[in-house]
C-alpha cells in the first residue's frame, strides 16, 4: 500500500528542524510525539482559519498570535489527521506545548510558550502559568504555610509535631515546582537520582497515559537553593527516622507513622505511596485557601498536586541517556581519581591557592558529569577512595554530607 506524502516535505527548514531535535530524543516514542506536532502545525498552515500559509516564514510561524491560531484549531481537534474531530486530551496539550518550545529552540527563535492549560475546556479548576510565581512569592502562600508548621513542629522535637510529614511535603513541594514531576514519578525517586551536590535531580518519566508512552525517558533538572535546603533537611530527618532500623533502603521517600505524636519509620521501611502524597497535599490546600479565601489578588491554590505541576513554567531540563557511556564514564572516574589525588595532597593546607581551587572546581564538574550519564554514587566513591581521600575528605570534593550519610547506611546494610 502506497504511503501517503509527508506534509513536512512541504515546509523543508521545518523538517530539518524536526530531525534535528528528533535525534537528540532519548526514545522512539518522543521522536513520534516530536514528528505528530510537527504534522499537525503544517495542517494548521493550512486550515483556512489560520492566518498564515505553508509558505510564510518560520519566524513569523512561531510567532504569539500565529502559534495561538494553530493551538486553538488543535485544542478543537480540527487538525486530526484521522478521525471526527474532538477536544485535545491535557497530555496531549502538554507534550504539544514542550514540542513546539524544542522546535523553537532548534530554529534559534524567541520562546512564545503555548497557553493550553488555560484554555482547555475542564470541569475542574486549573491553575494558570503564573502559579510558579504565586506560590513562591506570596509570603503567606503554601511554602510559607508549610516553613511556618516546620518551625513550630521542630520545637517538639524532630520526630514529633508532625514534623518528618511537613519537612516531606515541603520537599515534595519544592520539588514539583522546579521539575513538573508528576506524583508516581516523584514518589520513585531514589538515592542514586539525587546528584553528589544536591544541586540536581534525575527524573524517570513515567507517564499516564500508555498511548503516549514515554517510559524510560531520563530528565535532569537544575534545583533551587530552596529545594536543595529542604532536600537537606528532609535527608536529616530520613537519617534520624532509620537509626534504629536494620533494613536497608535507597529510597528517597520512606513512609512514617504517628505513634501518639512520635513518628517512626514504617517497619517495613516501605517507599512513600502516591496517593499518600496526593490526599496530603490536597488537605493543604485546603486549608490554604480556606484561611487566604477573599484576600486582595488571592489566588486560590489547586485543590490537586497534579494541577499545580501542570501550571508550573517549563522549567530548564537536560535528556541524559538511559545507560551510561562506558567509554566516557571510564574517563571521567579516571579524572575524578586524579583530582582527588590533589585534594588528597592538599589536606590541612591552611589557605587554597587558585592551582588548590582548580582541583577542588574540576572534582565537583567531573562529579556532576558522571552522575548525568548515570555512573552509579559507589563507583564515584570509590574512584575517590582510590585516590586518597579518606571518609571525612569526601565532601572536600564537593559531596554533600547529609547525601553521603544516607548513601553510606544503605550500601553497609545492603552488602
Amino acid at each position: 500500500m502506497t504511503q501517503p506524502p509527508d506534509v513536512l516535505d512541504d515546509v523543508p527548514e521545518l523538517k530539518q528542524a524536526v530531525d534535528a531535535v528528533c535525534k537528540a530524543a532519548p526514545s522512539e516514542s518522543r521522536r513520534k510525539q516530536i514528528r505528530a506536532h510537527a504534522r499537525e502545525l503544517v495542517r494548521a498552515l493550512r486550515h483556512p482559519a489560520h492566518p498564515l500559509a505553508v509558505g510564510d516564514d518560520l519566524a513569523d510561524v512561531f510567532k504569539e498570535a500565529s502559534l495561538k491560531a494553530y493551538e486553538d484549531l488543535a485544542l478543537e481537534g480540527q487538525l486530526r489527521s484521522r478521525g471526527r474531530a474532538r477536544p485535545t486530551a491535557e497530555g496531549t496539550a502538554n507534550v504539544r506545548s514542550g514540542v513546539m518550545v524544542l522546535l523553537q529552540l532548534e530554529l534559534g527563535l524567541e520562546v512564545v510558550r503555548l497557553s493550553s492549560l488555560r484554555d482547555l475546556r475542564r470541569t475542574t479548576a486549573v491553575v494558570g502559568p503564573n502559579t510558579d510565581h504565586v506560590v513562591r512569592s506570596s509570603p503567606q502562600a503554601l511554602a510559607h504555610y508549610i516553613g511556618h508548621k516546620i518551625d513550630r513542629s521542630a520545637a517538639r522535637g524532630l520526630l514529633a509535631g508532625g514534623y518528618p510529614r511537613w519537612v516531606r511535603m515541603m520537599a515534595l513541594i519544592l520539588l514539583v515546582l522546579d521539575t513538573g514531576a508528576r506524583v508516581g514519578e516523584l514518589c520513585a525517586l531514589r538515592l542514586e537520582d539525587l546528584s553528589p551536590a544536591l544541586d540536581e535531580v534525575r527524573i524517570t518519566r513515567r507517564p499516564q497515559s500508555r498511548r503516549l508512552d514515554i517510559s524510560g525517558a531520563v530528565e535532569v533538572y537544575r534545583l533551587r537553593w530552596a529545594t536543595r535546603e529542604a532536600l537537606q533537611r528532609w535527608l536529616l530527618v530520613r537519617r534520624l527516622l532509620l537509626a534504629e532500623h536494620i533494613f536497608a533502603t535507597d529510597a528517597l521517600w520512606i513512609s512514617v507513622q504517628d505513634l501518639g505524636g512520635q513518628f517512626e519509620v514504617d517497619q517495613d521501611g516501605s517507599a512513600l505511596k502516591p496517593d499518600t502524597v496526593s490526599r496530603s497535599y490536597t488537605r493543604i490546600a485546603a486549608k490554604i485557601n480556606a484561611q487566604r479565601a477573599g484576600g486582595d489578588g488571592w489566588e486560590p491554590l489547586p485543590d490537586r498536586m497534579e494541577q499545580l505541576r501542570r501550571g508550573v513554567a517549563e522549567p530548564v531540563q537536560f535528556m541524559v541517556p538511559q545507560t551510561p557511556d562506558c567509554e566516557q564514564a571510564a574517563r571521567l572516574l579516571g579524572r575524578l581519581e586524579a583530582a582527588g589525588q590533589q585534594l588528597a595532597a592538599l589536606s590541612g593546607a591552611a589557605c587554597l591557592t587558585a592551582t588548590d581551587r582548580g582541583a577542588y572546581d574540576e572534582a565537583c564538574l567531573v562529579l556532576r558529569e558522571a552522575w548525568r550519564i548515570r555512573v552509579q554514587h559507589h563507583a564515584q566513591l570509590a574512584a575517590l577512595s582510590k585516590s586518597g581521600l579518606t571518609t571525612l575528605e569526601v565532601p572536600d570534593a564537593g559531596w554533600n554530607p547529609e547525601l553521603l550519610r544516607a548513601l553510606d547506611r544503605a550500601m553497609h546494610l545492603a552488602a
